[in-house]
C-alpha cells in the first residue's frame, strides 16, 4: 500500500515538472524579445544580407565599369550623394558631345540615287557617330542643280539661325561648269563660303566631290582643274580651322590602284549609286578619323587671316557670271 502511494506521488510530480518547464522558456523568449536583446531569427538574417547587398554595390567601380545609378531610397540616407559620386567616377564613359554640322553642295552632297544609305555624306557622319562620342547633328542644305552662286542670300541667315559648330562645304563642280560659272567666281564664292563660316566660330571641311563618269569623260580636265582651284583656296587661309578632304583624288587612286572601273559605281553620268556613295563614305571617314581628334575639333580662336576679301565677293553679288569657266 505505502509502495503504490509513492509511486503515485512520484507520477505526479513528473506531470507537473513537464507542465513547467515549456512554460518557463516561452515566458524567458518572451522576455528577450522585448528588450532587443535577442540577435537571431529570420529579422537579423535579414539585415546581415541587406549589409551584405549594400558592401557589393560599393565595390562596382573597381571593376572598370561606370554602375548604374541607384534610383530611389533603397540605400537609406544619403543614396543619392552615393549615386552621383558613382556615376561621377573617373573611369566612367565620357559625356556625349553633339556637334551640328550644315552642309553646302548640290545634288551629290544631297544624296542623290542613294534612296537608303542617304548619299555619301549622310554614310559619313552616321558612320562618325558610331565610332566616336560625338553624335553629329547634320543640317543638309545642298541642293540638286544649284551651283556656289545660289546660296548669296541665304548662306548668313543659315549660319545666324543654325549656329553651327562645323560647315561642310561640298560642291560637286559639275553644275557650275554646266553652267559656265567663271573660275575666278568660283574661287571667289568658296573662299566668301569660308570667311564667313569663320567668322560665325565654325570649323569648315572642304570636301571636293566623289568622282562620277563626267570625272573621266567630259569634264576630265576642268572638274580636276576645279577642284585643285577650291583646295588652294581652303589652303590660303592657313588656318588650324580649315580641314581639306581630297575626296576627288583619293577616289580616283582607289580605282587605280583596285583596277576597278568608275561604271559600276554611277547610276548616271553625274551621279554615283547606293555602291558609289558607300565608297565615298568609306574613304572620307577614314580621311576624317586620321585628321580629326577623337573628341572632334574645336574652334581655335585666332587672328584675322591676311587673306580676307575685304569685297567679301562682291564681284559676283549681282548673281551674274562674268565669263566661262576655262579649263
Amino acid at each position: 500500500m505505502k509502495r503504490r502511494w509513492h509511486i503515485g506521488f512520484l507520477a505526479c510530480a513528473l506531470v507537473a515538472s513537464a507542465l513547467w518547464l515549456p512554460a518557463s522558456l516561452t515566458a524567458r523568449a518572451a522576455s528577450s524579445g522585448s528588450d532587443g536583446s535577442g540577435s537571431s531569427g529570420p529579422a537579423a538574417v535579414a539585415a546581415s544580407a541587406d549589409a551584405n547587398a549594400t558592401s557589393a554595390d560599393a565595390s562596382t567601380p573597381g571593376t572598370g565599369v561606370a554602375p548604374n545609378p541607384v534610383r530611389g531610397s533603397a540605400n537609406g540616407p544619403g543614396s543619392e550623394t552615393s549615386s552621383n559620386e558613382e556615376t561621377q567616377a573617373p573611369n566612367a564613359p565620357a559625356q556625349e558631345r553633339v556637334v551640328r554640322v550644315l552642309v553646302i553642295g548640290s545634288s551629290v552632297a544631297r544624296g542623290w540615287k542613294d534612296p537608303k544609305g542617304g548619299g555619301y555624306l549622310h554614310r559619313t557622319f552616321t558612320a562618325l557617330s558610331s565610332l566616336t562620342p560625338i553624335t553629329y547633328d547634320v543640317i543638309d542644305k545642298a541642293e540638286p542643280g544649284k551651283g556656289v552662286l545660289s546660296i548669296r542670300d541665304t548662306y548668313v541667315k543659315w549660319l545666324d539661325t543654325y549656329q553651327p559648330q562645323i560647315v561642310c562645304i561640298a560642291w560637286g563642280g559639275l553644275d557650275d561648269l554646266y553652267q559656265h560659272t567663271p573660275f575666278r567666281v568660283y574661287d571667289e564664292q568658296v573662299h566668301w563660303q569660308i570667311e564667313e563660316a569663320l567668322d560665325h566660330h565654325a570649323m569648315v571641311m572642304l570636301v571636293t566631290t566623289p568622282v562620277s563618269k563626267a570625272s573621266f569623260t567630259t569634264y576630265r580636265v576642268a572638274q580636276q582643274a576645279l577642284m585643285e582651284s577650291e583646295i588652294q583656296v581652303a589652303d590660303s587661309f592657313h588656318n588650324p580651322n580649315v580641314y581639306v578632304f581630297n575626296l576627288f583624288d583619293q577616289m580616283k587612286a582607289y580605282l587605280w590602284a583596285h583596277h576597278e572601273s568608275i561604271q559600276p559605281l554611277m547610276h548616271d553620268s553625274w551621279h554615283p549609286n547606293a555602291k558609289g556613295h558607300a565608297l565615298a563614305a568609306e574613304l572620307l571617314v577614314k580621311d576624317i578619323l586620321a585628321k580629326f581628334p577623337a573628341t572632334a575639333p574645336v574652334f581655335k580662336a585666332e587672328p584675322a587671316s591676311s587673306s580676307r576679301h575685304p569685297e567679301g565677293g562682291s564681284a559676283t553679288s549681282s548673281g551674274r557670271p562674268e565669263g566661262e569657266l576655262t579649263s
